[in-house]
């Protein structure tokens, strides 16, 4: 039998609220992990799975109370320690893997001063032989021209690349317990299995276990030996994993299996709820977002945005130690984006999808002997600044993290509605109104728009980024992995409600995903890019059925799969 290594005791965490009510993120939890053992954590935003991480590592907040049970570790209490006697059990006992990584790395140190300090603070490596190992766990992790990846700064990299050096992080000292929470949240599928792998490989045959924190069921079937389901702080059931996968006793089990993403067959809509709000004030956003000037005739069915010979190349500047050096993020692709559509792109991380997106929105500047026709104009070199302006207007984008997109300093009907005050779209008595129209026609509460945005959670927050990109009436949207940080039955509401938008409004996606199953569900046609090159394109029914590339087969054969047949 397996030894026992860490367990959650009837666990009750409790947070005193400004108005006196206590909100209680934990009701009585108790979880087991053995050594060896992968253990999965699911259940939708606010669930309290995080704050099982957060408990285990003494990283609650100050205000946090533990009302009832404690975390113990080797049979010994670890929810009464110190700070000072935690420093000795981050790290070395326990690694956690951050969901975000941008946050959880500190911008101003470059990757391998990070990753070298844990290593000597962990290890018994030091100088030459600590270097030599940082590089030994970038490659383990995938990560490709791994010594050079050490000069680089977090804000360098790609979000998939800054994954895996938080991953080489908390792996470096082969700690007892890992807890990844959410950890493939911003990889690809070819990185996730290689992590994935990683992970099984640390439990089978080091013995760690680990604590997997997760939305991605496919990532649960693939991994986990034991899973528990969470709502609202409390357990709904928990078991072996095929068990809760494909036959679940409660309700709130079977909703999560519905809310999975098919790569096998396309759905019309997801058997969740979400979608458009019904209220009356959805009619007066609507009229609202559907009154824009009419800028171009182009018919659905014909090319709303027409990309020729594009290409970017980034260059890292000479240094005392190095040369400068190029990097060909793009390099000379071409395609169509139909009126109406929604077009997919697919890749690795630092394939190049988001860059394409951000030269379209103009961020990124291309090389030149590109064309860019949008509208039937050629988007460069508008005639005028107020054309320009009317196109950008028209071109919108939603970004792939709701939270450092938004304005902390703003309540959420001010980040609706500042940028269009600013543009003189409408004016500020109007603009309170309307960001309480948007909010509703996103399926959120009126009385939302005087909350901060760290007073919502991810799926909100990201419905707020969704009502202020609809605010300047736009007819084109770049997706940039919108949904990528959302559990399973966020992720199926918000997709539900983009069906619904576009089909209302008309509107042409550009939609940016590392999973091959939402884009199988959203895109009428996908692209698959590869080293900044396009290496297949075609309708979704092809290329993610039966594709012609080898890569794309490879992307297919790599994803995580959950059987659908079992489950039913």
């Amino acid at each position: 039998m397996m030894e026992q290594l860490i367990s959650v005791n009837d666990l009750t965490i409790a947070y005193p609220m400004a108005d006196g009510e206590i909100f209680r993120a934990l009701k009585r939890i108790s979880i087991d992990i053995h050594r060896g053992q992968v253990v999965g954590v699911v259940g939708e935003s606010g669930a309290g799975k995080s704050t099982i991480g957060k408990a285990a590592l003494g990283l609650l907040d100050e205000n946090a109370v533990i009302e009832t049970g404690d975390v113990s570790l080797g049979g010994n209490s670890i929810s009464g320690l110190s700070e000072s006697e935690f420093t000795p059990i981050r790290g070395k006992r326990i690694g956690y893997i951050y969901q975000n990584p941008m946050t959880a790395l500190n911008p101003v140190l470059t990757i391998g001063e990070q990753l070298l300090e844990t290593i000597e603070t962990h290890t018994d490596k030091k100088g030459k032989s600590a270097r030599a190992y940082a590089i030994e766990l970038l490659e383990h992790a995938e990560v490709t021209e791994a010594e050079d990846r050490l000069s680089k700064y977090p804000h360098q990299l790609s979000g998939g690349l800054c994954q895996r050096m938080v991953f080489a992080i908390a792996i470096c000292a082969r700690p007892d317990l890992i807890i990844a929470d959410e950890p493939t949240t911003a990889l690809d599928v070819t990185v996730q299995k290689a992590v994935l792998d990683t992970l099984k490989k640390l439990a089978k045959q080091d013995n760690i276990a680990i604590i997997l924190i997760t939305h991605d069921m496919g990532v649960v079937a693939e991994i986990c030996d034991y899973v528990y389901v969470l709502r609202y702080g409390g357990m709904v059931e928990h078991g072996p994993t095929k068990q809760i996968l494909t036959q679940p006793k409660k309700d709130y089990s079977r909703e999560l299996m519905a809310a999975i993403p098919r790569i096998d067959k396309k759905l019309a809509r997801f058997a969740v709820p979400g979608g458009m709000s019904k209220t009356g004030n959805r009619q007066r956003a609507l009229d609202f977002l559907l009154d824009r000037e009419e800028r171009s005739a182009i018919a659905k069915g014909e090319p709303l945005l027409s990309v020729r010979n594009l290409s970017k190349t980034f260059v890292t500047p000479a240094n005392v130690v190095s040369a400068a050096k190029e990097f060909k993020a793009v390099d000379n692709i071409s395609f169509d984006v139909i009126s109406g559509e929604t077009m997919g792109i697919v890749g690795e991380s630092g394939s190049g999808k988001s860059t394409v997106g951000r030269m379209i929105l103009g961020l990124h500047t291309p090389d030149e002997g590109y064309q860019l026709t949008y509208h039937g104009k050629d988007l460069p070199v508008a005639k005028s600044r107020a054309e320009r302006l009317e196109l950008s207007k028209s071109l919108q984008c939603i970004f792939q993290d709701p939270y450092s997109s938004l304005n902390p300093r703003m309540t959420a009907g001010e980040n609706i509605t500042h940028a269009i005050k600013a543009h003189g779209i409408i004016g500020r008595t109007a603009a309170h109104e309307l960001a309480g129209n948007l909010m509703e026609l996103v399926g959120l509460q009126r009385g939302n728009v005087r909350k901060m945005p760290h007073a919502l959670s991810g799926g909100e927050r990201q419905r707020i980024g969704i009502a202020r990109a609809l605010s300047f009436r736009p007819d084109f949207l770049f997706c940039d992995e919108p949904t990528s940080a959302l559990d399973v039955t966020v992720q199926a509401e918000l997709l539900n409600l983009m069906k619904d938008l576009q089909e209302a409004l008309g509107l042409t996606m550009l939609f940016v995903s590392h999973d091959l199953a939402v884009v199988r569900q959203m895109c009428d046609r996908v692209m698959v890019m590869k080293s900044g090159q396009v290496v297949e394109i075609g309708d979704c029914d092809k290329v993610l059925v039966n594709p012609d590339n080898p890569y794309t087969q490879g992307l297919l054969k790599v994803m995580p799969r959950f059987s659908f047949d079992e489950a039913r």
